[in-house]
């Protein structure tokens, strides 16, 4: 794979109640995979009220799950932060360049009344300069998000392209045998919010492509039918109501249609409802099973699993049906694709071995690699709206839970806090 540098001259600049100091950094990073050496950096504990605390733990795991750093541990250098402020004239910078940290952060935290003022800040000790630096005031229910912005701006800095930490993953949680639920939590697992109140069965959650409603399969009227959440209000609304099973939704990313798997006329075939109307096009018409449909990024093709070929394997098609292309002949079950948003990947989950493991090749099916190994069960499989991560459901330790890891397979992490399966991460959300 070919290594790519981002030559970064970042220029902090004010927006809002930006802190008050522009500066030039020239930094180089390796973002193609992170098996390469990883940029040191720092993030002492920020000075401040309690929030201090909270907003700096957030931002380090952030930093951690990012998969980018070195991140030194937090009491390290902590004599030496101590005596420190956060400009640039009270910052040991001979310090930081002997300990060969690259990037390092600091900043001040205080709160009155309902507000918290935060100044974050991010230097590059090898020039003793600060390359980016805001000023946020927010609602104290608000510190979670205030973190994840910055965290996101970092990682803009460092490697030309915004982090995904103010995103969200929908997904689906199992309070009891007889219930599944649909949840949405912030990317790190915190911020769980119940989207389905029924207590039935709750499956598939998938995202309109401006993050405003999700559109699922739900048991709630006695057959599986799809349904949509407004997330401003939770107003729920069926949008099927026919015979057959209506599984498996994928809203198109330029919303116009929502593309899913119907029994409606015997097995299992492809069907597409626009958005704002409820006249069904039926888009496949075989005598096997088609399910599991993911869009491309364009919105003009899609890739679905079926076993018109035998075993269940994975189809590119279009809306046309006129240019179907089998793309996978290993394996005897190939299912839950979803096609990356920057166009060039498809992951999906997989079986060879008894159990599923998640999957990733090139969109033509060249160049299959497997992402997990003898870790449970792995399914599910979503792309981060930046193509640079997967969430996936696990049952590594027992139950099901959510993970997510960087597109090679690395840096695999638990991030839900109960159980959950079908997970779906969010575009990115205005704030």
């Amino acid at each position: 794979m070919k290594r790519v540098f981002f030559l970064i001259f970042a220029t902090a600049y004010m927006i809002a109640m930006l802190v008050p100091h522009t500066a030039h950094a020239r930094l180089y990073i390796l973002v193609d995979h992170a098996s390469d050496k990883k940029l040191p950096m720092a993030i002492p504990m920020l000075s401040g009220d309690k929030y201090a605390k909270k907003i700096t733990h957030i931002i380090r795991n952030n930093m951690t799950l990012s998969d980018y750093f070195d991140l030194h541990p937090l009491g390290m250098h902590k004599g030496v932060a101590k005596k420190e402020g956060i400009t640039a004239e009270s910052i040991r910078f001979s310090y930081w360049n002997s300990v060969d940290i690259q990037v390092l952060v600091k900043g001040h935290i205080s709160s009155k009344g309902k507000k918290i003022t935060a100044v974050l800040r991010l230097f590059d000790p090898s020039n003793g300069q600060m390359i980016y630096g805001q000023q946020y005031v927010v609602d104290k229910n608000d510190f979670r998000h205030l973190a994840h912005r910055f965290s996101d701006k970092i990682l803009e800095v460092l490697t030309g392209l915004s982090g995904v930490f103010t995103t969200k993953i929908a997904y689906t949680a199992i309070p009891s045998p007889r219930m599944k639920s649909i949840f949405i939590m912030d990317m790190d697992g915190h911020n769980m919010q119940s989207i389905s109140k029924n207590k039935s069965l709750n499956l598939s959650p998938t995202w309109s492509h401006d993050g405003k409603y999700l559109a699922y399969t739900s048991y709630f009227k006695g057959f599986p039918d799809l349904y949509t959440a407004n997330l401003r209000n939770l107003a729920i609304r069926q949008i099927t109501k026919k015979s057959g099973a209506n599984i498996t939704p994928d809203w198109s990313p330029n919303g116009k249609y929502i593309l899913f798997a119907s029994s409606l006329h015997g097995p299992s075939n492809l069907y597409a409802l626009p958005s704002r109307s409820r006249h069904l096009k039926r888009i496949t018409k075989s005598s096997s099973i088609d399910i599991s449909p993911s869009w491309s990024p364009s919105s003009n093709e899609f890739v679905f699993a079926s076993e018109r070929a035998g075993g269940l394997h994975l189809f590119k098609g279009n809306m046309d049906n006129t240019n179907t292309e089998r793309l996978t002949y290993v394996g005897y079950q190939n299912d839950m694709p979803d096609w990356s948003p920057l166009g060039d990947k498809i992951v999906f989950a997989g079986r060879d071995m008894g159990t599923f493991d998640i999957f990733i090749m090139d969109t033509d099916g060249s160049n299959i690699q497997r992402l997990t190994i003898h870790s449970g069960s792995n399914e599910h499989p979503s792309f981060s709206p930046d193509g640079r991560f997967i969430t996936f459901s696990s049952t590594r330790t027992g139950s099901p839970a959510i993970y997510i890891m960087r597109e090679n397979g690395s840096n695999q992490t638990r991030v839900s806090q109960g159980s959950g399966i079908l997970p779906s991460w969010s575009p990115r959300l205005s704030d």
